[in-house]
């Protein structure tokens, strides 16, 4: 384990420095990153109040909202909505970089066990405003991360019935599932929100903002990507067919191949 701990730190070093060269202390990211995931975080916040004003629970309007969102108002909502997506992915990048670097420098128990213990628990709690949100779009990819979530919980011995049968067909799915999903997806970051603040109570300094020079500069290159690049739904969902060939989100959904591979007891 030291011997992994000192190569993490040598290569964490090997990027680092060019990076404080280049930028200084005030430009530097990974001088910075908790900052910058607490950034990332209020973007998302900020965009998501907007979302969910437009967007609609029924089960058919739901992607009809979505798609009004993103084309009808795409110098608002389209932007929001990308700015939404991507900042989410950044959040998750800086989470496993911060990580692999606290990890690295071995800071992980005397005074600072707290910090990673409770940083350990925001780990489940971003996934988890990831997933539901992709269950509010309703399109292709959500029927799949619907579908795959249910199974790889029915491998656990919680619900008494099968959580799967509310998927079996359109006519089975009801609104209040949207409801539940627009819930959860307000609930847990709230949650997240907490762990977060409870995670930096140890800390004497804690820095929850970035430079204005790096946030400015994170914050235009969202914005261009959102423009080049737009967030885009999928075709609707429809329980009467298994989509073929899915693009998958890789920063929030990594394990859903898994689950189909080896199932959702081994996973």
């Amino acid at each position: 384990m030291r011997g992994i701990k000192r190569l993490l730190r040598s290569l964490i070093d090997r990027i680092e420095t060019p990076f404080q060269r280049a930028f200084g202390a005030r430009g530097n990211p990974f001088a910075q990153l908790g900052a910058l995931g607490w950034f990332f975080f209020w973007i998302v916040a900020a965009s998501g109040v907007y979302l969910y004003a437009f967007c609609d629970t029924g089960v058919t309007r739901a992607y009809q909202s979505v798609e009004a969102l993103t084309h009808s108002q795409w110098w608002a909502g389209g932007v929001l909505r990308s700015l939404h997506r991507y900042a989410s992915d950044a959040l998750v990048v800086i989470m496993v970089v911060h990580m692999t670097r606290e990890f690295a420098y071995d800071r992980l128990r005397g005074v600072r066990w707290f910090a990673w213990i409770t940083g350990l628990i925001l780990v489940p709690f971003i996934y988890a405003c990831g997933v539901t949100g992709y269950w509010m779009v309703w399109d292709r990819l959500a029927q799949y991360v619907a579908q795959t979530t249910t199974e790889w919980l029915d491998a656990l011995p919680i619900f008494a019935e099968p959580l799967t049968r509310n998927f079996l067909d359109n006519a089975h799915l009801s609104g209040r599932f949207f409801t539940l999903m627009a819930f959860l997806h307000i609930a847990t970051p709230l949650l997240l929100l907490l762990t977060m603040w409870i995670h930096i109570q140890r800390h004497s300094e804690a820095r929850v903002n970035p430079s204005r020079e790096l946030a400015a500069a994170t914050f235009a290159m969202l914005l261009v990507l959102s423009l080049l690049r737009p967030a885009l739904s999928q075709p609707p969902a429809d329980l009467a067919t298994v989509p073929a060939a899915l693009p998958l989100d890789w920063f929030y959904l990594p394990a859903y191949p898994l689950i189909d591979l080896y199932g959702g007891r081994a996973v």
